[in-house]
């Protein structure tokens, strides 16, 4: 994977993370001559359908939003050459909330604040555009090495207007930053991201997640 071009233009430098049907990578602009990272869908969701739609979703709904507290989305696509559904975002240096906790434990108030009024000022633009997150948690808060926090990953975001994109039944999202009346199954709002903020508060204040 390092060294390897991603539609002709996004040179692969090391990998960042990784989840279950995603993995996300350090890479360069080779036009822009920037950093950037280039989240791939898994090569074996690159031909279902409800993947490949959820993965376009996730650029859609970002790229739509241009705010200093939400990483941008530049550019999606599908490379031919290696078979893989990409999304190209600003690279924000630093540490996600979840790391910092792991790392530190209890944040100081002042500090737990920032974060806090930061993330909302990214909800509040996304959620005055139509977008509801629907996954708020602290490792999709990414604290930049200036301080900058950013609200990432919007794979399961949904816009207001759009009709339902979950079975009867089903429930999307982390569970423990879900509200009780999602977790029945009734749809996500605006107050779904400020319910899950509510839980990161509690758990930047407290270091850890148990009541």
């Amino acid at each position: 994977m390092t060294g390897e071009l991603i539609a002709g233009r996004y040179r692969i430098e090391r990998k960042l993370g990784t989840g279950g049907m995603s993995s996300v990578q350090l890479a360069t602009d080779e036009r822009l001559e920037r950093p950037v990272a280039v989240k791939l869908l898994a090569e074996h969701l690159a031909d279902d359908p409800a993947f490949v739609s959820r993965f376009r979703r996730e650029a859609l709904a970002a790229a739509r939003l241009i705010h200093p507290n939400i990483v941008q989305v530049y550019d999606h696509g599908f490379d031919e050459d290696s078979h893989r559904h990409y999304i190209v975002m600003e690279y924000v240096p630093g540490k996600t909330c979840s790391q910092i906790i792991r790392d530190r434990g209890r944040l100081p108030l002042d500090e737990a604040l920032s974060i806090l009024s930061q993330s909302c000022a990214g909800l509040d633009y996304a959620h005055r555009n139509g977008v509801v997150h629907r996954d708020v948690k602290p490792g999709n808060l990414l604290s930049s090495d200036d301080g900058r926090v950013k609200l990432a990953d919007f794979g399961i975001a949904r816009a207001v207007e759009q009709s339902r994109i979950t079975q009867v039944g089903s429930v999307l999202g982390t569970a423990a930053y879900l509200p009780p009346e999602v977790a029945r199954g009734e749809e996500a709002a605006p107050s779904t991201d400020i319910y899950a903020l509510g839980v990161v508060a509690y758990q930047l204040l407290a270091g850890r997640l148990d009541r």
